[in-house]
């Protein structure tokens, strides 16, 4: 005959074994909802987050704008990175978008191709149509990024972009008043002093090199940082750089970080790929 203590450890015992096979059911249930979030978060920033282009729409209100260029419309583009995120079809696209933005004045920051992309004859042919069809009325205007080492002479070629390697350009609008535009090539170590009696624009591909070859500009365009590419509650994940941000103000210079277009990591975030445009407003 088993005794009434008998029956009640026989009792724990399932009673336990019990409590046992329901956590590991709820661990196992925790561990397939952990999976299911990180696989469409994965699938969500690799096949959707780098699709889609956002154009970003900025006024830029100064003093020192001369009244001719009042109004004048500015594209700022910067990375496209051309492998998986952006292709021939992409660019299509963006084309067609720019033209709808009609610019006056397009500037390019650099990195045509991503690093570890190997360009044949078509891509190349591809990004030069894309380039060479960018519209504009003042000027078009390109630097070189840290990843613009090889074939980017080619692309760019005939397509009208003026390439500015760490020089500084009078430009006009109908007038004999006149704006400089500073174009850096982080390449090249030499820095140049800049007439701070005009209105200065500046392109650099990345702002964290700023001090080297920046003395004072106006406004300022970069790229490279990409936003971080990943932000999770606005912070950016995949990334070393100081300036991550769309928008800073230093040293009385307006500065603009374009997230980008392509994606070395081939996927985004909370951070599609984007273009900038800039409406210049003169006060005088």
């Amino acid at each position: 005959m088993i005794s009434r203590a008998q029956k009640n450890k026989e009792l724990n015992k399932e009673i336990n074994y019990e409590k046992t096979i329901n956590l590991s059911k709820r661990l196992l249930k925790l561990l397939f909802i952990i999976i299911l979030i990180f696989s469409a978060f994965f699938l969500y920033a690799y096949f959707i987050g780098i699709k889609g282009i956002k154009t970003n729409e900025f006024v830029i209100k100064d003093d020192y704008i001369p009244t001719s260029f009042n109004g004048v419309k500015i594209l700022h583009f910067s990375d496209i990175l051309y492998d998986h995120a952006i292709n021939s079809e992409n660019l299509n696209s963006l084309l067609d978008e720019i033209k709808r933005v009609n610019p006056d004045i397009t500037v390019f920051t650099g990195n045509l191709i991503n690093n570890n992309y190997n360009l044949n004859e078509s891509d190349i042919k591809n990004i030069h149509e894309f380039m060479k069809n960018i519209p504009y009325k003042i000027g078009k205007y390109a630097i070189k990024g840290n990843l613009d080492t090889n074939n980017f002479d080619l692309i760019m070629d005939s397509t009208e972009f003026t390439i500015l390697d760490n020089e500084v350009l009078e430009i006009y609008n109908g007038s004999n008043e006149s704006i400089n535009i500073y174009g850096i090539n982080i390449n090249n170590n030499e820095k140049i002093n800049i007439d701070n009696d005009k209105y200065t624009i500046s392109l650099i591909n990345n702002y964290d090199m700023h001090e080297k070859y920046i003395t004072q500009s106006n406004l300022i365009f970069a790229g490279n940082n990409l936003g971080g590419e990943i932000k999770i509650f606005g912070i950016p994940l995949l990334t070393d750089n100081k300036y991550n941000k769309d928008y800073y103000e230093e040293n009385d210079s307006k500065i603009f970080i374009s997230n980008g277009l392509g994606s070395p990591h081939h996927m985004r975030f909370m951070n599609h790929p984007s273009i900038n445009v800039y409406r210049l407003i003169s006060y005088n």
